[in-house]
């Protein structure tokens, strides 16, 4: 379950920041997550109480905005979203597709309380 990791690695970005700004606790955190960046969100939010234990994250809010699979097309210039992992333009049907949204896996938000 790569999600332990990657859980690893929010937490460690997010105590960086808590530290800089002084902060006693982080209350919420809030994750892009695109559709195809490979995450179980299940196995995320698991992961996320596990690894957040003992650190100024534990008890956050793990807060997961989903990125819907989206896509331009490059023979017909539309954008689409991508469903059923459908690689080809939905409205001209050319593959020739640039994929613009869904890959994302980032922090948006970190909310903390300072001393």
């Amino acid at each position: 379950m790569h999600e332990v990791s990657v859980c690893e690695s929010i937490i460690d970005i997010v105590i960086e920041h808590a530290s800089k700004e002084s902060a006693s606790r982080v209350t919420s955190i809030r994750l892009k997550i695109g559709e195809m960046a490979g995450v179980a969100l299940d196995s995320m939010r698991f992961a996320f109480g596990i690894v957040a234990k003992g650190t100024l994250a534990e008890g956050a809010e793990l807060i997961i905005d989903t990125i819907p699979l989206a896509a331009r097309c490059r023979s017909c210039g539309r954008n689409f979203k991508i469903t059923n992992y459908a690689f080809s333009c939905a409205h001209c049907n050319s593959p020739e597709i640039e994929v613009v949204s869904g890959r994302e896996l980032c922090i948006e938000e970190i909310v903390m309380e300072t001393i």
